[in-house]
């Protein structure tokens, strides 16, 4: 796309939302930004200059005029809940309100929407290899209800390329770094850890990502990337088993690793490792210092506990 000079986020007062946010107004450009509760509470530290836009993205009557003006849409807001009762407000927020948004910015004459999905719904070669873009989505039946949303949440994104709307997916890897403090599933296993619980982990092992990394990666794509196309933003040495995520978190936190027997008793998926080698090589994706990013997220922690 042409240069940026105005940018729309939803979730920008999320962790990935709040990073893209920042990496934007880095760069100069306008950001209004979508927060359903206020980011002045939960992003105080975020620089000013945000046009912040308080709303829901089921009403989207209360906001769509504010993409008015803007030439790039970045849709990372997303619901995630391990409850089960919370499935209907998952497929509700994570589909519904990624039409609205897809609606709103072909209305507003927006240059290019950037749709932020999960790696979650990489589908898994049967042979066990490292899963792309062009892999197929096989989790269906054994993938969560949140991996089931952003499926169709991504599927209805893509739709809209048919309608003459210039999207681009991204699928960030586990997201890694200061500023976690909801927190994210991958934020909670560094939480807990330096609790003392045994986190629980994809027993496939995952590939975790810096977030600014990510946030950079959302970038580039608005600006690089092919409409209709998805991109993996993950790190080239993030493919992490459990044994050596959770020997990287001791030697960065000085902390011994928990015994099995204070595992924290979430669910464990299967696996969410993948192959960012595109985005690496097509976008020039950063690869930042993993190890720097797990330091951020442990010193987050231990100023929260």
């Amino acid at each position: 796309m042409a240069e940026m000079h105005c940018a729309f986020v939803t979730g920008g007062d999320g962790f990935v939302g709040s990073h893209v946010v920042r990496q934007l107004l880095a760069r100069g450009v306008r950001v209004r930004a979508l927060t359903h509760s206020g980011a002045t509470a939960t992003r105080p530290d975020l620089p000013d200059g945000v046009e912040w836009v308080t709303g829901d993205l089921l009403e989207p009557a209360g906001w769509r005029e504010q993409m008015h003006g803007c030439d790039a849409v970045f849709h990372v807001a997303a619901f995630y809940s391990p409850r089960p009762a919370d499935a209907p407000t998952m497929h509700a927020i994570n589909v519904s309100g990624t039409r609205n948004v897809m609606q709103a910015a072909a209305a507003s004459g927006v240059t290019r929407v950037v749709h932020t999905s999960t790696v979650g719904v990489v589908g898994r070669p049967a042979d066990g290899s490292l899963p792309d873009e062009n892999t197929p989505f096989n989790l269906w039946s054994t993938g969560s209800e949140y991996v089931r949303s952003k499926w169709l949440g991504e599927a209805a994104a893509l739709l809209w390329t048919r309608r003459g709307l210039d999207v681009v997916v991204v699928q960030p890897t586990a997201p890694v770094g200061a500023g976690d403090t909801k927190p994210t599933a991958t934020g909670q296993r560094f939480a807990d850890f330096v609790a003392g619980r045994r986190p629980d982990y994809p027993t496939g092992g995952m590939n975790l990502c810096p977030v600014q990394d990510i946030a950079v990666g959302h970038i580039l794509v608005a600006e690089q990337g092919q409409a209709g196309q998805r991109y993996i933003l993950g790190h080239h040495e993030g493919n992490l088993s459990e044994g050596a995520f959770l020997a990287l978190l001791s030697e960065v936190s000085g902390l011994p690793v928990p015994s099995a027997a204070q595992r924290s008793g979430g669910r464990r998926p299967s696996s969410l490792t993948a192959d960012p080698g595109r985005a690496i090589e097509e976008l020039g994706l950063p690869q930042s210092s993993l190890r720097a990013a797990f330091a951020d997220a442990v010193a987050t922690y231990r100023r929260i506990a």
